[in-house]
């Protein structure tokens, strides 16, 4: 994965980590250590711990999971870049409780999908 992300996909992917696990734990996501099963598992993370009345339109599910891996990573990656922005910008509005439990259940699997 690491080919196709530019500093600002990993910039943006720092920030989203940042704001759910810390600035510690973000600095391991580097463009070298994320995977694609990364980058899908943090589209998981934002669709699902966002405000439902504002992410689910925001961020839709994949009709098809069983679409190319070419096309599925350049959704994801339209994805992460569109919602990622008001993390990176330090102004993104998820309710707390939601956030704090998508991130305890997927931080393990997030984290081990890295290089």
């Amino acid at each position: 994965m690491s080919n196709s992300l530019t500093q600002s996909d990993v910039d943006i992917i720092q920030a989203i980590i940042g704001s759910f696990y810390g600035r510690s734990n973000a600095r391991k996501f580097t463009s070298s250590a994320i995977t694609d099963d990364t980058i899908i598992l943090i589209v998981q993370l934002l669709s699902e711990t966002a405000d439902c009345s504002t992410w689910i339109d925001a961020v839709p599910n994949p009709q098809d999971l069983v679409m190319t891996a070419n096309k599925l990573r350049k959704w994801v990656m339209r994805v992460i870049r569109k919602s990622g922005e008001p993390f990176l910008a330090g102004n993104v509005r998820v309710n707390l409780m939601c956030k704090r439990f998508r991130a305890a259940q997927l931080k393990p699997v997030i984290f081990d999908s890295l290089n």
